[in-house]
């Protein structure tokens, strides 16, 4: 019975992950602000959700694969390959904006198809997958461009990610219309369902007639895709497509939706805790630059953030277990 109680209350607060994370970013805005005024201005938090963005909108596809039992650490490399595929193809090749955009979406859509079907139809492990497919698409990326990175792109290119509407940047927009469309359906849809099913049990969700092998290539395509577009807007919004533009986002993504509540071994994962825990993390690293301090330290810390989340969701996973094992 103590077991099953303690269980219930670490349930619990896990389920008030979304509150909690409310208040500890609302608690560090307060410090840093009152510490450098600055930090807490319109136009900071306007440029931290600049940041902030295009992580967004691939953590939304992020948190239902991980929410499904697997993980995704092609990002950077899908984003960079599609990016210049894209910047390619108008540079060199004098494609308009429109195909090369669809271009550098194929690409993601290829690599995509790749990670999922080979983790769920031929059985290969994810982290080595998806590592494999990271390095090619990265190798590929510099080998395309020979030192060169395009950047003689159309107007109505870099508008995709230059233009504002009610003074916020499209990229802004993009990640809002993602996050909120990918929440609904992981929260109210049916395949939402399918992916916590997934992610909770996969034989046990097979009895239940959910074709956990469909859900997985899907959430693979669904993150290359989102890794695409996020390379291409890239592309437009800086003016230049370059093979190290996103480096690292694979892995704050991922750490921002284990902070967020996500579990790494699937069954759960909230996409509005994974954008407070991206929220946070984002923060941090601007707090880093108005308090002088140096941005590997940040990293460090990002990392003890990260490691306590992971230690927390291991804890609570073997409670529920042995909780399990007792009441039977």
């Amino acid at each position: 019975m103590a077991r099953l109680v303690v269980t219930a209350r670490l349930e619990s607060v896990l389920k008030s992950r979304v509150t909690a994370l409310i208040a500890l970013n609302g608690a560090f805005v307060l410090g840093v602000g009152l510490t450098v005024p600055a930090f807490a201005t319109a136009t900071n938090f306007e440029i931290i959700l600049e940041n902030l963005s295009f992580k967004a909108i691939i953590l939304a596809g992020m948190v239902m694969l991980l929410a499904a039992g697997r993980f995704d650490l092609s990002v950077d490399g899908v984003a960079a390959l599609s990016g210049i595929t894209a910047g390619l193809l108008m540079e060199r090749s004098g494609v308009g904006p429109l195909l090369a955009v669809l271009a550098g979406l194929a690409v993601g859509l290829g690599i995509g198809l790749i990670n999922g079907i080979a983790v769920e139809k031929i059985g290969l492990n994810p982290l080595m997958t998806t590592l494999a497919t990271w390095w090619a698409a990265s190798g590929a990326a510099l080998g395309l461009t020979g030192g060169s990175y395009p950047y003689d792109f159309p107007d109505s290119f870099h508008a995709v990610g230059r233009l504002q509407f009610a003074d916020l940047l499209f990229p802004i927009w993009y990640a809002f219309f993602f996050v909120v469309l990918l929440a609904i359906i992981l929260k109210f849809q049916k395949f939402g369902f399918h992916t916590y099913a997934t992610g909770g049990g996969r034989e046990a969700a097979r009895r239940q007639g959910v074709k956990v092998g469909g859900v997985g290539i899907g959430l693979f395509v669904l993150v290359a895709l989102l890794s695409a577009f996020v390379g291409v807007v890239f592309a437009a919004r800086i003016g230049t497509a370059a093979p190290n533009a996103v480096d690292g986002f694979a892995l704050q993504i991922i750490a921002a939706g284990v902070i967020g509540g996500a579990s790494l071994g699937g069954g759960r994962g909230s996409i509005v805790g994974g954008l407070l825990g991206l929220l946070f993390l984002q923060m941090m690293s601007s707090a880093a630059f108005f308090l002088g301090i140096d941005p590997l330290w940040i990293q460090s810390i990002s990392g003890v953030v990260l490691l306590v989340a992971i230690a927390a969701d291991a804890f609570l996973r073997r409670e529920r277990d042995e909780a399990g094992a007792g009441a039977i």
